[in-house]
């Protein structure tokens, strides 16, 4: 799989990440990093915990991460997360009503990502 093939499998564009990031080697480094990151694990455990305040923390850093590169759909998702959870008081059952989402698109790149980085 290309790099390009990658961003169209999960439905972002590979144009502007390119533009951002500027080369394939350096996107494929970058995603091998994302692969490796542990926001995404903390985010659910986090939930299952009931803890609203960790998981804001996951989610915001999971949302900067994914949309800086390029994952515009697992980014956005995850930025509805982040706002749910804002503040001294989150909303951890709303978070509960958008955790799969977040799940459904992470294990999109995560598919995408074991194509690209075998």
């Amino acid at each position: 799989m290309t790099v390009k093939e990658f961003y169209d499998a999960i439905g972002s564009d590979y144009n502007a990440a390119l533009s951002r990031l500027m080369d394939d080697a350096f996107i494929t480094k970058l995603l091998g990093k994302f692969k490796a990151d542990h926001n995404y694990a903390d985010l659910v455990a986090a939930m299952d915990a009931g803890d609203g305040k960790a998981a804001f923390v996951a989610a915001h850093t999971l949302k900067g991460l994914a949309l800086n590169m390029g994952l515009d759909s697992l980014g956005n998702v995850a930025s509805e997360l982040t706002e749910a959870l804002r503040g001294d008081a989150p909303d951890v059952e709303k978070g509960k009503t958008l955790l799969p989402a977040v799940v459904t698109e992470y294990k999109k790149v995560d598919d995408a990502l074991k194509q690209l980085l075998p």
